[in-house]
């Protein structure tokens, strides 16, 4: 996979926005590095993981330098994200629903087959919070890689501006991860795929409760 390539058009008052936004983000990476790991991810891999897109931050840290790729929004907020996941030694496929998705599965894919592990927020990029979408399924039957469901469960703080209400995670927190394997080969490839999401749904909400509006 080639580098990130910055969305067009940029006017300078973007560009400046951008280069904030991403130092911003860097230095809560860089909290992060105080972050304790209650329990270890025993997972296969290569996979494909799927994950809310509010609880990502402690598992960028917890994969950092470990060969995974994962996917942003093609837009000045993602591609912000998208460089300083690069400095966490992650490859990016900037892409949504809405703007380059189809492009962004399709390195994702070749990403898989080349053996790399997939980190898909699968509620992403623009919600609704917590309801899957079709991507990690696709990509887990298409490479036929195990899927794994991650929540992860930390104090932090939520950003109320955005989408998903975003938990960034309290300095020196610990994070216990719940996941599990989700059974793939129990569906046959010609299963309606919105079934084996709607399976795959209920299996990642029930991992833990949600702890949006009773804040830990």
């Amino acid at each position: 996979m080639g580098r990130i390539k910055p969305p067009k058009k940029i006017s300078a008052t973007q560009k400046i926005a951008r280069r904030i936004l991403t130092e911003i983000l860097q230095l809560l990476f860089w909290v992060m590095n105080t972050l304790r790991f209650k329990n270890q991810l025993d997972i296969e891999r290569p996979c494909v993981m799927a994950v809310y897109h509010d609880e990502l931050m402690p598992l960028i840290h917890y994969f950092r330098d470990a060969d995974v790729t994962a996917i942003a929004s093609q837009n000045h907020f993602g591609y912000a994200i998208a460089k300083a996941m690069e400095r966490y030694g992650y490859e990016v496929a900037l892409g949504s629903r809405s703007r380059g998705g189809m492009d962004a599965f399709f390195q994702l894919l070749k990403s898989a087959r080349k053996g790399k592990t997939i980190a898909f927020t699968v509620d992403g990029s623009r919600g609704p919070r917590h309801e899957m979408k079709e991507g990690a399924v696709m990509l887990a039957r298409k490479t036929k890689l195990p899927l794994y469901l991650i929540r992860a469960d930390y104090r932090g703080l939520r950003l109320e501006s955005t989408w998903d209400k975003t938990k960034l995670p309290k300095p020196f927190t610990t994070v216990s991860f719940n996941y599990e394997r989700f059974p793939m080969e129990d569906y046959a490839d010609e299963t309606d795929i919105s079934i084996v999401v709607a399976e795959a749904q209920k299996r990642l909400l029930a991992l833990q409760a949600d702890d949006y509006g009773n804040p830990k």
